[in-house]
Formats: C-alpha cells, sequence, structure tokens
C-alpha cells in the first residue's frame, strides 16, 4: 500500500519547477546513484574530487552527504517500504509551505526514490536536548514552525489518528520473518492496538489544542544547531531564487528543525509531547523524559514566542497537561510505525525492540497522563 492521496493539483507552480530526474536509486549501489545525481544536479562539479560520506541518523531514509570544495547538498534516499507510512507529496508540500517561511532548505533536484537538498548543519545529540541555552531555542523555533499557514495548499484539519490507522493497516496479519512475528506477537496483537487507538483518539478529542502545521518528528538528529551565531533569536534575510520565485533559501536562524516527512497538521500538543518523549533518544532512556520543571521552563518560552501578551502559570499548566497527554499519542504512534519497519525496512535497526520500548511507555504513562 502506498500512502498518496490523490491531490497532485495541490502542488503549487513553485513545486513543479524544481526539476526532476526519471532515475530511481537502487539501494545496493547508494554511492553510484548519488554521483549520478550529482552530475545533474550540479554539472559543475568536478565529480573527482567529491566527497560522498554516508549519514547514519535517520531511521526512515538513506542519506549521503556529498561536498564538493567548500559546498555541501544531502540526497535522502527514501526507505524501502516507507510509502506505506509516509505521503511524499505531503512531503514535498511542507516544502513549499515552510520555504515561504524561511524555515527549510533549499531542495536543488527531484528523481523518482528521492531528492537532493541543501545541507544546514551537523545535528544535535540526545543530551544537547537539556542544554540551559538550546532547549529554549529549540521550544521558540517550534513556536515559529507553528506559526505557518499554509491552508492555501492543504486542509488545515489533524491528520493524527487518520494517520495512525493508515499505519496499523498497513501490518501484514504475519510479518515475513518468523522470528519477528513471534517476538511481535509476544508484546502486542493488532487488535488491542486499533483497540488503543480508538480509546486515546476518544480521550485526546475533548483536549483544547489547537491545530497547526506540525513536524511531527522533532528529535535530536532533526535538530540544527548553529553554535557560531550567538544569539537566542535573530534578524533573518530572505533570497528568492530566480528561476522558482516561491522557493526561499533558508533565513539564518542559529536552531533549525529538518526532515519534514512526518509534517501535517496536528494538534499543537503533539509536537511538544513528541518532543519531551524524544529526550529517551532511539535507545529509548525513559530516564531522560524532562521532569515538570524543565518542561514548564520549554513550554514558558514556546509560549513567550507564539503569543502576545504576559504568559501566565495557568497557561503553562495547561500547555504542560496537553503536551504530555499527546506524549501518550507520540509513544503509540511511533510503536505501530516500528512494527510496519519491522516488516518492510532494510535499515540496521532492532524496529521491533523499538516498537516494545515504545508501546511499555505507553501503558506505563497513560492512566497518569491522562488524569493531568
Amino acid at each position: 500500500m502506498v500512502l498518496e492521496r490523490k491531490d497532485d493539483f495541490r502542488l503549487p507552480t513553485a513545486f513543479k519547477c524544481i526539476k526532476h530526474l526519471d532515475f530511481t536509486m537502487d539501494h545496493e549501489h547508494i554511492m553510484e546513484g548519488c554521483a549520478k545525481v550529482i552530475a545533474w544536479v550540479f554539472p559543475e562539479w568536478n565529480l573527482k574530487e567529491v566527497k560522498f560520506s554516508h549519514q547514519t541518523q535517520g531511521l526512515t531514509n538513506k542519506l549521503v552527504k556529498c561536498t564538493w570544495r567548500s559546498h555541501s547538498v544531502l540526497i535522502r534516499t527514501y526507505g524501502k517500504g516507507t510509502d506505506s507510512l509516509i505521503d511524499r507529496n505531503q512531503e514535498m508540500l511542507n516544502f513549499v509551505a515552510l520555504s515561504r517561511n524561511g524555515l527549510s532548505s533549499e531542495v536543488y533536484g527531484r528523481f523518482n526514490n528521492g531528492f537532493a537538498y541543501g545541507y544546514v548543519g551537523a545535528p544535535l545529540s540526545a543530551s544537547d536536548l537539556k542544554h540551559p541555552e538550546k532547549y529554549l531555542l529549540i521550544a521558540r523555533h517550534l513556536a515559529k514552525w507553528h506559526k505557518v499557514d499554509a491552508s492555501d495548499i492543504m486542509e488545515p484539519k489533524s491528520r493524527l489518528f487518520e494517520t495512525y490507522n493508515e499505519w496499523l493497516n498497513s501490518l501484514p496479519e504475519t510479518f515475513t520473518r518468523p522470528e519477528v512475528d513471534a517476538e511481535v506477537r509476544s508484546f502486542i496483537t493488532i487488535e488491542r492496538l486499533r483497540k488503543e487507538l480508538r480509546h486515546l483518539e476518544a480521550e485526546l478529542t475533548n483536549v483544547d489544542s489547537p491545530v497547526v502545521l506540525s513536524h511531527g518528528d522533532v528529535n535530536p538528529f532533526n535538530i540544527i544547531y548553529d553554535k557560531e551565531r550567538g544569539k537566542v533569536d535573530c534578524e533573518c534575510s530572505l533570497a528568492t531564487r530566480v528561476d522558482c520565485p516561491f522557493i526561499l533559501t533558508l533565513m539564518r536562524h542559529n536552531i533549525i528543525v529538518i526532515d519534514v516527512e512526518y509534517g501535517f497538521y496536528r494538534p499543537r500538543g503533539f509536537d511538544l509531547g513528541n518532543h519531551f518523549c524524544e529526550h529517551a533518544g532511539f535507545d529509548c532512556e525513559w530516564e531522560n523524559y524532562p521532569e515538570p520543571d524543565m518542561q514548564r521552563a520549554f513550554i514558558r518560552a514556546y509560549l513567550e514566542a507564539q503569543q502576545e501578551g504576559p504568559v501566565t502559570e495557568e497557561d503553562i499548566s495547561k500547555l504542560y497537561a496537553e503536551a504530555n497527554k499527546f506524549s501518550l499519542a507520540s509513544n503509540l504512534g511511533w510503536g505501530i510505525w516500528g512494527l510496519a519497519q519491522a516488516e518492510s525496512s532494510d535499515l540496521d535497526f532492532d524496529h521491533v525492540g523499538y516498537a516494545k520500548s515504545r508501546l511499555d511507555e505507553y501503558f506505563r504513562r497513560k492512566e497518569s497522563f491522562l488524569a493531568l
């Protein structure tokens, strides 16, 4: 099943002017394929001088950094089986919406199963999320994200549980590898997941959480920090591409959130709750889930960047409860995602173990967080 909504008409002229190469990257020959893409996108580069290096942080795609002299770009090749999890049209719409607001790197060209785009720096580590300056920068940057109005190119309604049910429906009745099937059946069933989704959706429907353009995956590997810029917030300049006037170059921020493939309209509480979960890292070290005082400081910085007027303790307490309730949706959703990846992904990662850790945390926190 390919997760694609039949709405190519939504793709604006701005996106359609990004050139496309009719080429499908072979996962077994990534470096050779990247050389072909670079030669097509940047014919002026001397291929003999280009350095290609695998980037190992992601769990969905294969990523290669390509550097020639002082110039660097990334080539992302979609992971095997990810079309059942990710709406690639939506991903490109996100790039358009964010680039208009200076919040996305430039897309230089597309091929059939990936694209080349601007490299903006090295990602954070999980420990960086607790850095006293950086975590407030992340909060303020997330507030900027949530102010983006993309209603002219996508319907501004939440697709959170719609997407989770699509992921759940992509799971096989029996996993191809017997050892994976046995391991999954030892801790969860599809019917139990379906029941939990229905229950959680009913609970979160009662939470007053504004629907915003949401990143959906604000983990440390998707956060770039520019340590050379010493300001908490900075004035940024825009430059418009002559050949594609709606695509703007990246505004200069000292924090930027990248990789927008899981972005769509969701309740704002999801991004905050999900980010708190990501403090645990891909190893799911839940003792690193931020303490209430740190969460409240993050929330204060977020609200101060987003709203006019003073932020009250009542405002902070409301969003604190909202974020932690939606952290349950994060754990349940990424648990389902892990099971889907366990069937289809060729990346070297324990997706079943990851799914179990996320689901275990969901069940452990469910009662106390819903009571907030």
